[in-house]
Order: structure tokens, then C-alpha cells, then sequence
């Protein structure tokens, strides 16, 4: 029966048991100061926001394929270093200072491309670790196997072309092929490993580029050792100085990094639509692919001749094409950010255009230095729970 007003209840209604609050967040002066405290998981769950996600959490059914890609980069990657160390051994041994200026070198050249080429990737820089695993296979594993590939190609082109067209067409022929195929295959192995790390386009620029600098490093190395022995090893320094400045000076701007980005942004197009991309994606994929592997052919091919002006034209025109691929993926993940900051800031309180501000470093700086200094990390936490939420959202948006 239902109860009427004047009844009385043989036992009194229980008290209401006190809920736990999350804790409140230091309300900060300026632009954002309606901020109240963070969002629960049922607020989030009725704004879009993930309600499962949180930094290192794994989507669904990728631990098994990431255990076994993390077994072949490390296999891969260990093969190629032992591989290489046989490689230089001689050289090191015979020429200790010059292999040492080498190596400090190949060092700068690693520490400066790794700052610059993450630091290109808009909102914020990749998680580290992905990123030094996408260098190190571009070093080691892609390099190594990339001699001994390329060795073997090259002898199949020698006898079906004959020596006089291998001669002059034997880069051309045997590195695009090889040395992209076996990137890109870091790239995705990177892509399987980390799956939070690659989920779209701008991602698999950055993360492909950074797959080229290993190899890039590397080369250079293979280079300057074999410039001391074909210099006749009169001034071995000078040789590894001369070799490392000029092709990182003449030829930086259109190297591995660059070829590689174009790969690795096919490789986003497939990642964000969880590797079963539809036809049109498929097809600009493979267009990407083959962009990277002809930006390869042009810089290897004797088109232009060998001069520093072809060399140039050659890198502008692989320089040109990587940054045609880049501004348009930069432009469109950017405006997706901001779309995705201003519903998260919403969920919050946090005017708009407070939210939309922390698209970029400078304004996340400038919305830390604006509170005082015991309100900063709370500051700083809600920042990076706010932009993990928005990329979850533009991932889920992009696939």
C-alpha cells in the first residue's frame, strides 16, 4: 500500500550516508576563475568525455599485439646494433679519435633532431618513450637490415641491368625500396606497441619522423667511417667532419626524417580508423607511401646531375613535398583540439576562450603564470587532464 501523508513509519527514514567529494581544485583569478571543481564520471560520461581513460591505458584488445611487437623491436633492434658493432669495429679500432668525433656528432645530430621533431607536433610533444623507440629502431634495426638488403638488391640489379645502368642507377634502385619498406615497418610495429601514441595523421608524421632521424644518424656514421678509408686516412678527423657537416648541412632539410614523416602519416590514416580504413583512406595511405618512397628515388637518382645545385633542388623538392603533407594534418588536428578543449572547458565552467588557449604551449604558460604559485599544480593537473580528454575525443572524432 502506498504511504499517505499522515502516516507514521514504524522506523525512521536512514540518514543519507555523506558521499566522498573529489577534491576541489583551487578556484584560479583570471580569465578562468568560474572553474569549479573537476567533472565527475557521470558529468563526463553525459558530455562525451571518456570516462576510462587515463595516461598508459591501453584500448582494448591490443596487449596481446603489442606484447609481440615489443618482442620484435627488441629482437630487431638488438640484431641490428650487434650487426652494426661488426660493422665499425675495424674502423673504430683503427682509427679511435676520428671514430670518437664521429660519434659525438652522431650525438648532437640524435639530441638536436629529437628536441626539434618533437617539438613540431602541435599541442604537445609525443610521450617520450614511444619516441625514443621510434628513434632507436630507425638506428639500429632498419639501418642494419637495410645494408644487407640493399646488398642484395643491388647484386639482382647488376646482373638484370647490367653493371654500366647499376652503376649510375643503384642507389636509386635498391635504398627507396628497401630502407622505406623497413621504416615503415618500425612505424608500425611503434603504432602497435604504443597504441595511445599513434592514433592519427599528425602522430605518424612526427613518430615516422623520428624512425628517419635514427637512420639518418646511423648513415651518417657509415659515411664519415667510410670517408677516412677512401680519403686514404691522411687526416681521418678532418674526413668525418667534412662528410657529417655536409650532409647535414646540404642535405638535412629533405633527409630520412622528412621521407619517413610522409610514411608515417599513411600509417596515422590507418591507426585512427583502427586498421580498417575505408577505400578512400586506403588510398591515400598508399599514395603517402609512395610519396615518401619517390621523394627517396629522387634524392638517390643521377637526375640533375651531382652537383650542389641539383643536390639542392633535389632537397627542396623533398623538403617542399613533406611540409605540402605537414601544414594541411597540423592544421586540421589543431582545429580539431580546439573544438574538442572548448566542449572540455565547458564540462567545467572554464570560458571558452580560457579553454580554447591551451591549444598551445605559450597559452598553458601564461594560464599557469597567471595564479599564484601554491595554485600552479593543480593548475598544471587539470591542463593535462583537460588535453588528454580532448585527444581522446579528436581520436575517437578521427576514426
Amino acid at each position: 500500500m502506498n504511504d499517505v501523508p499522515h502516516e507514521r513509519r514504524d522506523t525512521a527514514p536512514a540518514p543519507e550516508r555523506p558521499t566522498e567529494e573529489e577534491p576541489r581544485v583551487p578556484p584560479p583569478r583570471g580569465d578562468d576563475a568560474r572553474e569549479p571543481e573537476p567533472p565527475t564520471t557521470a558529468h563526463a560520461a553525459r558530455h562525451g568525455a571518456p570516462t576510462h581513460a587515463r595516461p598508459g591505458s591501453r584500448p582494448p584488445g591490443t596487449r596481446l599485439p603489442a606484447l609481440v611487437g615489443a618482442v620484435v623491436i627488441a629482437v630487431a633492434c638488438l640484431a641490428g646494433l650487434i650487426f652494426q658493432m661488426f660493422q665499425f669495429a675495424g674502423h673504430i679500432r683503427v682509427f679511435p679519435w676520428a671514430a670518437v668525433l664521429a660519434l659525438a656528432f652522431a650525438a648532437a645530430t640524435l639530441a638536436f633532431g629529437f628536441w626539434i621533431l618533437r617539438g613540431i607536433r602541435p599541442v604537445r610533444a609525443p610521450a617520450p618513450v614511444p619516441s625514443a623507440v621510434a628513434a632507436v629502431w630507425g638506428m639500429t634495426a632498419a639501418t642494419g637490415a637495410g645494408i644487407i638488403a640493399n646488398g642484395g638488391l643491388g647484386a639482382v640489379w647488376s646482373k638484370l641491368l647490367g653493371l654500366g645502368v647499376t652503376g649510375a642507377w643503384d642507389a636509386a634502385l635498391t635504398a627507396p625500396v628497401n630502407e622505406e619498406l623497413l621504416k615503415l615497418a618500425g612505424i608500425v610495429l611503434v603504432a602497435v606497441v604504443f597504441p595511445r601514441a599513434l592514433r592519427g595523421p599528425v602522430d605518424g608524421f612526427v613518430l615516422g619522423a623520428l624512425v628517419g632521424l635514427g637512420f639518418e644518424v646511423t648513415e651518417n656514421l657509415i659515411y664519415a667511417f667510410q670517408s677516412v678509408t677512401r680519403s686514404g686516412a691522411t687526416d681521418p678527423a678532418l674526413a668525418v667532419a667534412t662528410t657529417t657537416i655536409v650532409r647535414i648541412g646540404l642535405t638535412g632539410l629533405g633527409s630520412h626524417w622528412a621521407m619517413s614523416a610522409v610514411a608515417g602519416t599513411a600509417v596515422g590514416l590507418l591507426a585512427a580508423d583502427r586498421w580498417r580504413p575505408d577505400r578512400r583512406r586506403a588510398v591515400l595511405a598508399a599514395l603517402l607511401v609512395l610519396l615518401a618512397t619517390g621523394q627517396h628515388w629522387l634524392l638517390d637518382s643521377p637526375l640533375f646531375g651531382e652537383g650542389i645545385v641539383a643536390v639542392l633542388v633535389k632537397v627542396t623538392a623533398v623538403f617542399a613535398s613533406t611540409m605540402a603533407v605537414y601544414v594541411p594534418v597540423r592544421h586540421s588536428y589543431r582545429r580539431r583540439m580546439r573544438r574538442a578543449l572548448a566542449v572540455e572547458g565547458e564540462a567545467v565552467g572554464m570560458r571558452r576562450p580560457a579553454a580554447v588557449a591551451l591549444v598551445t604551449r605559450h597559452g598553458r604558460r601564461r594560464a599557469v603564470q597567471d595564479v599564484a604559485l601554491p595554485e600552479q599544480p593543480a593548475v598544471l593537473d587539470r591542463q593535462e587532464r583537460m588535453l588528454t580528454a580532448a585527444e581522446d575525443r579528436v581520436a575517437r572524432d578521427e576514426a
